[in-house]
């Protein structure tokens, strides 16, 4: 095992330790809000010290195009996000958008929806409304070019286009996401891996899945697991 290795070991090591702790102690709504500060404060030291700095700003919406996965307890803080803060025309309309987006997304294969260029029912004026509550997916993608992001989003196809993330808050990242999902599962959570919008659609108009998932059975029925 060479350095960085050990590094990104011992990130995942760290966050399940935390994250399980927090989750014994806590409940699973602070745990996760603990592991998200976790997370933030992480990047921030990486991206001080990276060889390459992210030009990711306020108004830059390109990656909000993007297929977007998150889990179960992810999908839940959002959803009372969107219950508690959002006025009820914007929830309806975050409704509609969640659950047209589901039904574009189920009619394609894996591969078309990775270019769907589908815009993200969070996005509003150029910017994310739900962004102290964004899914941890959103929170790891860093890029260095503000043109590779406008050429992708424009060719959406195109597998040629250089990627731009900054790779080591990419793997830092991963690291700390493999940290918190095992203590998640470790407590007997569904640790399943939803596309956004199927599971948003049905966490805003039912209140079955979160009470499955405290019941530590699986959330969302009915949607695969990505």
């Amino acid at each position: 095992m060479n350095n960085t290795q050990r590094i990104l070991a011992d990130i995942t090591r760290r966050e399940h330790e935390a994250t399980k702790a927090d989750i014994k102690t806590s409940g699973w709504k602070t745990a996760l809000a603990a592991s998200q500060q976790r997370l933030q404060h992480l990047s921030g030291l990486i991206a001080s010290t990276a060889s390459s700095k992210a030009a990711c700003s306020a108004g830059c919406w390109y990656c909000c195009h993007l297929k977007v996965d998150a889990r179960a307890e992810e999908v839940f803080q959002i959803a009372e996000h969107v219950q508690t803060r959002f006025s009820a025309q914007r929830q309806q309309q975050v409704r509609d958008k969640v659950t047209e987006n589901a039904r574009q997304l189920s009619a394609m294969t894996r591969e078309q929806q990775f270019s769907a260029n589908l815009p993200c029912a969070f996005l509003q004026d150029g910017q994310c409304s739900i962004y102290e509550v964004r899914p941890i997916r959103c929170r790891t993608f860093h890029a260095t070019d503000v043109a590779s992001c406008k050429q992708a989003w424009e060719e959406p196809s195109n597998l040629q286009i250089q990627s731009a993330l900054v790779p080591e808050l990419l793997y830092t990242g991963e690291a700390h996401i493999k940290g918190s999902r095992q203590a998640f599962a470790d407590a007997g959570y569904d640790s399943t891996v939803y596309e956004l919008n199927a599971a948003m659609a049905m966490a805003l108009s039912d209140s079955t899945p979160k009470r499955r998932f405290e019941k530590h059975k699986r959330a969302f029925v009915g949607i695969g697991q990505n």
